[in-house]
C-alpha cells in the first residue's frame, strides 16, 4: 500500500513539474544599445517596391537609398546611429535625416528634412568617407516615432497626433522594419482633417553588393524594367482595343451590307408589284 502511494505521489510530482511554464520560452527584448544597432542596420541599404508594383501597377515605383552618414560639426555618439534617406519616384524626390537613439523603453526615431536638399542629393552614391552632412542644413523641426521591439521586427506608430505639415495638416505614420524590408504607411491629412493620401508601400531590400554597382545606376535599371512591364501591358491593352474596334467595324459593315441588299431587293420587286397591280386594274 505504501509503495502504491509513493508511486502515485511520484507521478503527480512529475506531472506538476512538466506542466509548469518554461521561463526560457519567454522572449525578452535585447538591450536598447543592441536594438539601436539592429534596427538602424536593417534600415540601411538599397530598397524598392518593385515586387509590389509588379502585382499592382497602379502603385508608383519608389526606390529608397539609405546609408550611414556622419555630422561634420558634431562629436561622434556611440548611442546614436545617423542615416541619410533618399526616396525617388517619377512624381517626387525626398531626402531626410534619420537619427536612431535610445529612448526610455524603446528606440527613438527622429526624422528631419534638409533645408537645402540639392546639396545632399545622391549622397549614398559617394564613397563612405564622403558621406557627410552639416547640422546647419538639417531642419530643427522633427517628427518622432518610438520603435517597439517585437520578435524579428520593430514597429512604430505616431497615431493619432502624427506630425504637423507646412500647410496646417498632419502626417500620421506607421512603419515596420525587419531584416530585409520596410513596410510604411503615411496618412496625409489636410488642415480640415480630410484624408488626402494613404498608400501603403512595401519596400524590399535589393540584394546587390554596394561596391559592385552604383546605387544610382541600379535605380535607373529598375525603373526601366518596370517601365517595360507597363509598356507591355499597355501594348496588350491597345491590341485588345484594336481587335474590339476591328470586330465592331466588321459587324457594322455586315449590318450595312445586309441593309443595302434588302433595299436593292425591295427596289427590284417594286416594278413587278406595280405591273401586277396595273394588270389587275385593267381586268
Amino acid at each position: 500500500m505504501n509503495k502504491l502511494k509513493a508511486c502515485s505521489l511520484s507521478i503527480l510530482a512529475s506531472t506538476f513539474i512538466l506542466s509548469q511554464p518554461s521561463t526560457a520560452s519567454v522572449l525578452t527584448p535585447p538591450p536598447l544599445e543592441t536594438q539601436v544597432k539592429e534596427v538602424s542596420g536593417w534600415f540601411t541599404g538599397l530598397f524598392n517596391n518593385f515586387q509590389q508594383v509588379t502585382n499592382n501597377p497602379n502603385i508608383p515605383l519608389i526606390t529608397m537609398s539609405n546609408c550611414k552618414v556622419r555630422l561634420s560639426d558634431a562629436l561622434p555618439n556611440q548611442d546614436t546611429e545617423t542615416i541619410f534617406l533618399e526616396q525617388k519616384s517619377s512624381a517626387f524626390q525626398r531626402t531626410s535625416f534619420y537619427s536612431f537613439n535610445k529612448g526610455n523603453s524603446a528606440v527613438n526615431l527622429d526624422v528631419r528634412p534638409f533645408i537645402n536638399p540639392s546639396i545632399v542629393n545622391g549622397l549614398c552614391d559617394k564613397p563612405e568617407l564622403e558621406r557627410v552632412v552639416t547640422s546647419n542644413n538639417i531642419s530643427t523641426a522633427a517628427c518622432n516615432l518610438l520603435l517597439l521591439w517585437e520578435p524579428q521586427r520593430y514597429v512604430g506608430n505616431n497615431a493619432p497626433n502624427g506630425c504637423p505639415t507646412s500647410t496646417g495638416g498632419k502626417v500620421v505614420s506607421k512603419v515596420t522594419i525587419f531584416d530585409n524590408g520596410v513596410n510604411s504607411l503615411d496618412q496625409i491629412f489636410n488642415a480640415q482633417g480630410n484624408l488626402l493620401v494613404a498608400t501603403p508601400i512595401e519596400y524590399r531590400k535589393v540584394s546587390i553588393p554596394e561596391s559592385s554597382i552604383p546605387w544610382g545606376i541600379l535605380t535607373i535599371g529598375i525603373g526601366l524594367t518596370v517601365r517595360k512591364i507597363k509598356d507591355k501591358r499597355k501594348k496588350k491593352l491597345l491590341k485588345l482595343q484594336l481587335i474590339t474596334l476591328h470586330r465592331t467595324k466588321i459587324s457594322r459593315f455586315v449590318i450595312t451590307r445586309k441593309r443595302i441588299e434588302l433595299t436593292t431587293q425591295s427596289a427590284k420587286q417594286a416594278p413587278k408589284l406595280h405591273r401586277t397591280c396595273s394588270s389587275s386594274l385593267k381586268q
